[in-house]
């Protein structure tokens, strides 16, 4: 295996006990999810870009609205109404607690080449000790939702208390392409 990695590439080492899980054993994870807006359509979505982050259709969103729903996420909720169906859903507890749900403005991989554009990259930020299946991309798509004025930021509440996954409007997930592991604390 050594000999595959180049030079530099593990940066720490720790030795852990026989118990320790890389997945269990987390006290939390950090995703972000990298949206881009003021694209009226795909094409103009810079090429090394294309499969690293969303572009919603409609252009700009209503980011302070996005803000607001967010905060009803934060705290420990039921987020049945989030996840998607699985096989392990009925193993699995659907109450999670949001420690971290933030929306702020980033900048692209190659930013420089198309500032000209007035692109808007903005990046989500989820942390939590876990997350359910697909919870962070259906918490981004009814956020998107917000911002694109589909739904209030009050309706984020609404869908947390209804506990329910068939109540999360139609085609609001979020598509993986803009969703990244960020960090694990141990």
């Amino acid at each position: 295996l050594t000999h595959a990695l180049r030079p530099n590439s593990i940066l720490n080492a720790y030795r852990v006990t026989d118990s320790f899980h890389a997945r269990f054993s987390a006290l939390s994870r950090t995703y972000i999810y990298r949206l881009l807006m003021g694209c009226s359509h795909y094409s103009e979505i810079p090429v090394f870009e294309r499969d690293l982050c969303w572009a919603p259709v409609g252009g700009y969103l209503d980011v302070p609205a996005m803000q607001d729903a967010a905060q009803f996420l934060l705290g420990t909720h039921d987020f049945s109404t989030f996840r998607s169906l699985n096989s392990e859903t009925p193993f699995q507890s659907p109450v999670r607690t949001i420690l971290q749900a933030d929306i702020r403005p980033s900048s692209g991989f190659l930013s420089q080449h198309y500032e000209h554009r007035r692109l808007e990259f903005w990046e989500l930020k989820f942390r939590s000790r876990s997350f359910l299946y697909r919870q962070v991309r259906r918490m981004v798509g009814a956020l998107v939702a917000v911002g694109q004025g589909k739904l209030t930021p009050h309706h984020i509440k609404e869908l947390l208390e209804r506990k329910d996954s068939r109540a999360f409007p139609p085609n609001a997930m979020a598509p993986p392409s803009g969703l990244f592991l960020k960090s694990v604390e141990y």
